[in-house]
């Protein structure tokens, strides 16, 4: 059987660090990417160089939402579109420099915000949840 409690607890403090972002949006999203194009360009952080399908499956979003995001994301100059080798069809998506900078920014944001959040715990506490968070 599911463990009620600690869903809950999880979609507290997510929707805890979503708060504490949204409220400070206006100190680091320089690029006007919001929420869900701050997902995207972590993510590709993580997985570059990516398909876009790669990235609806990454992200859980349509194939639709994920291509308004993308073209966003490139009008922006964060992220760029190159052929693959194999397929002139298939684009792979990378990040820029611009990208990754604000990759950087936006991560440094979440860093701050945990922090905030987080301040209660004692370090052992923190090693902890960092140890159980690596594994799952």
């Amino acid at each position: 059987m599911p463990d009620t409690e600690i869903a809950h607890l999880t979609d507290r403090l997510m929707r805890r660090i979503n708060a504490t972002l949204n409220a400070k949006a206006d100190e680091f999203d320089h690029h006007s990417v919001g929420p869900v194009g701050g997902i995207f360009l972590l993510t590709l952080a993580e997985s570059e160089p990516a398909r876009i399908q790669d990235l609806v499956n990454l992200t859980s979003r349509d194939k639709a939402q994920t291509t308004r995001v993308v073209q966003m994301l490139e009008q922006k100059g964060l992220i760029e579109r190159r052929s693959t080798p194999d397929d002139a069809r298939v684009s792979l998506l990378s990040l820029t420099s611009e990208g990754r900078k604000t990759v950087g920014t936006i991560q440094h944001a979440v860093a701050e915000a945990l922090s905030e959040i987080l301040a209660p715990l004692s370090s052992a506490d923190k090693h902890d949840l960092k140890k159980i968070l690596r594994r799952i």
